[in-house]
Parts: C-alpha cells; structure tokens; sequence
C-alpha cells in the first residue's frame, strides 16, 4: 500500500464531489442536480480561487481523503502577517480509521512550517479530536437573543462627528469588502476574506444590508463607509406577521460610535421586529445593553439571569519559537522577565522547551539573543518555568486566554507562583482575537 498527497485539479473532481458529499451530508438532498451544483462549485472554485489549495491523499492511486488550504492574511497583534486555515477535511467513508485525516493535518502543518507561517487554525468539527493533536481554543463567540426595544438609540451625529446611514445593494459588496479589510487591519485576530467568502457576499440576493458613512477628514465631500451590518428576518409567529426575529448575520464597525449607530437603527425596527439576535467576539458586549438578559428567561443559581449562549469557532495551533521571531513589534508592559515554556509535541510526541526574555516592552527568544553573543542559552537563567499543554500554549501566546485563569484551574503550572500574575500581564492582549470567516 502506498500514499501520496498531492494538489488537486479538475481531473479527480467526480472522486472530490462523492467525498465531499458523504462527509458533509446535511442540508444536501443528494439527487442528481445537487450533485451537479456542488460538481460546478467546486470546479469554479478550483478556477477561480488563488488563495486556497485543494489537496488529496492517494492510496495506491485512488483518492480516499481531501482539505482545502486557505491562504489568509491575519492581523497578528496589530500587523498584517499570512496565515493558514485547515478548511473541507474529508475522509471517504470505506476509508474511515486509517489515520488519512492525521496525514492530511501532518500535510497541512508542514506546508505552513515550509511557508514559515506561524499560524495554522480551523474550525473543529470535534474539539478534543484537534485538541489531541495540539490545537488550542480561541476566543468565544457570544449569541445575544434579547428584545429589540433594550438595543441604544442614538442621535445621528455624536462626539463631533456626523453619520449617514443608507440600506445597500450588491452594488455596495467592493465597499463592504474594504471596510472590512480595514476592520481586520484594526483588530487582532481577524482574518481577511478570502475568495470564496467574497464570492458569496456579491451574490447574496437574499441579505438586508445597512452602511454607516462618514465625510473624509481631508475631503468632506466624499464619503466613507466606516461600518455596516448584513441582517435577516426571521418569523416569529405563522399567523402574525408583526412577529418577527430580526437576526444580524455580520457587524463590522470602524469603533464604537459606529457601532452604536448601527445599533441605534436596529433599535428602530422594533416595529418590525419584536426580538433581535446579535453575535459578537467582544466578551464585555453585555456592558453596552441597558439590560442584557435574554428572551430566555432562564435563571441559574443563585441569582444570575441567562444574558446570552457562548460557543467556541476558531482552535489555532502555532509555532512558537517562529511567532516570536516574527512578531518582536509586539506592545508589551515594559517590565524584565525571563521565563521558560515546556510543552509535549502533541504529533511528533516529544517534549519541547523554549526560553522568553521580557524586555524593554518586547519579547525575544533566549537563543537568539545569546547567539549574537556566540555563547549557548542557558536555561537554569529563567525567573520562572512554565509548563502546559501544546493547545493551551497556543491559546496564551495569542491571547485568547490567561496564563493566571490556567494555573488557577490546574491546567498550566508554574515553578514560582510569585510570577504568576506579572507574566499573565506580560501575556495579555487587550483585545483577545476574534475572526468570525466560513472557512
């Protein structure tokens, strides 16, 4: 028996349709026209699409397992850098429990190591299955159900500045496309769209879509669309129309002014809409409602009231010894610390450590720092030792948890506890990443 995995064309698009369909059959009907569309999908994709690879693995010449590779360009504390999503992994169901799904994630991270991208992340279908293989959650993702009427109103021109909003037609979609690059650009963790994402968003009949703009600093003239959301609505009751759901499908915004003029027209369709459903990454979002519990009514012992329901989306895996080299513009508290992370290689099966210098508002490794000196790391030099799960590693270096939050459940330790909170500060990112793409 032997394997190869190799990029994927046009010619294994009969095998590439029946695995994709038997490993994501919901909402498929499986006649032969829905064979059909998604064949024209994917052969559209595989035309069209620069930033996603379509890669297979073969067994003795027949194709038994597949992913896409997504190119993206992520805000990486605060700059632009390439990362790589792990997107449509499939087995073939007569090749089930022979390891073809950890060939193809082995694949995937070799191709991002190859590319020296630091960053490699999915969207789980089971999360222990990734977290197995050294994967860490990132930030939840919050659903808010409440009552139209808690949402904010405000005036049209707030703090100086002045809005306009205007319902948006497909003919808007390039400039929602650059506001939302430029709201990935100001936020860390998001990912840009890629092909397939905008591709949908310029043939989306079926969405509301509403624009906030704002005059040009340098030409008052000219406006920019500074933030917009895309909704839809959903009934309530099947006899009375006035009963509806208004449920928002994507919020961008430039900051919170924005943000609150959006609301503020939500705010408005409560004629329309009795209820309104809001998604966010922000975990304080509650704070910005008046009253924020939910249409639930649920109560929890003692005393606390159901505001929203939380789920986890993105699980990345980095390499950290690579994040650090590539990212020393990275804003840290300046403060000097030296610690050491250990780790078991969740794939390769062996323990790895690394040595962290705190300096001067940066970070550094060791290892480079004593290799301009020609002199060997020395690791007994550290304030304190760190020692965690590979998952958990990825999540404290982005910034999608806290190192304190860990040693307090007993999910990381520390050699010295005295260091505990200066190094989860040292750690901490304002902002925890968040990226809300179908990928």
């Amino acid at each position: 028996m032997s394997r190869e995995i190799r990029n994927l064309g046009p010619e294994v698009i009969d095998a590439y349709t029946e695995i994709y369909m038997e490993a994501y059959p919901a909402f498929k009907s499986f006649d032969a026209d829905c064979r059909a569309r998604y064949r024209q999908k994917t052969l559209d994709e595989m035309r069209l699409d620069d930033d996603v690879d379509f890669v297979g693995l073969f067994e003795d010449g027949v194709l038994i397992a597949l992913m896409k590779v997504v190119h993206f360009r992520m805000n990486l504390f605060g700059e632009m850098r390439p990362a790589y999503g792990l997107m449509s992994l499939a087995v073939h169901p007569l090749h089930k429990k022979k390891h073809a799904a950890l060939d193809l994630i082995r694949e995937f991270e070799r191709r991002a190591a190859a590319d020296d991208v630091p960053v490699r992340a999915l969207l789980p279908f089971q999360i222990e299955f990734y977290h197995h293989m050294g994967y860490g959650c990132g930030t939840r993702f919050d659903e808010y159900r409440f009552p139209t009427l808690n949402l904010p109103l405000e005036p049209d021109a707030q703090e100086g500045r002045e809005f306009e909003l205007r319902l948006l037609g497909l003919d808007a979609v390039p400039e929602m496309l650059d506001c939302y690059t430029r709201y990935a650009e100001r936020n860390h963790g998001a990912f840009c769209k890629f092909s397939e994402e905008e591709r949908i968003m310029a043939s989306d009949v079926e969405a509301h879509r509403l624009g906030c703009y704002e005059p040009l600093p340098m030409n008052p003239v000219k406006k920019q669309l500074t933030g917009y959301l895309t909704y839809h609505i959903e009934p309530d009751n099947d006899v009375n129309y006035t009963r509806n759901t208004l449920v928002v499908d994507e919020l961008v915004y430039q900051d919170g002014a924005v943000l609150r003029q959006l609301l503020s027209f939500l705010r408005k369709q409560a004629d329309l809409a009795v209820t309104c459903v809001i998604r966010s990454g922000e975990e304080d979002f509650y704070h910005l409602l008046e009253d924020p519990t939910d249409t639930s009514g649920n109560y929890i012992n003692f005393g606390y009231l159901q505001t929203n329901i939380s789920a986890v989306g993105n699980m990345y895996k980095v390499d950290p010894e690579l994040l650090i080299r590539q990212t020393p513009y990275r804003k840290l508290a300046v403060d000097t610390l030296t610690c050491r992370f250990c780790y078991r290689a969740a794939l390769e099966k062996e323990d790895r450590s690394f040595t962290v210098a705190f300096r001067d508002g940066t970070w550094s490794l060791v290892s480079d720092e004593t290799a301009a000196d020609n002199t060997a790391a020395d690791n007994t030099a550290a304030d304190a030792t760190v020692t965690l799960a590979q998952g958990n590693l990825s999540s404290i270096l982005l910034g999608a948890c806290r190192l304190s939050s860990l040693v307090r459940l007993g999910a990381a330790s520390i050699s010295d506890k005295a260091y505990t909170d200066w190094l989860s500060r040292l750690l901490a990112c304002e902002q925890k990443p968040f990226s809300n793409n179908d990928y």
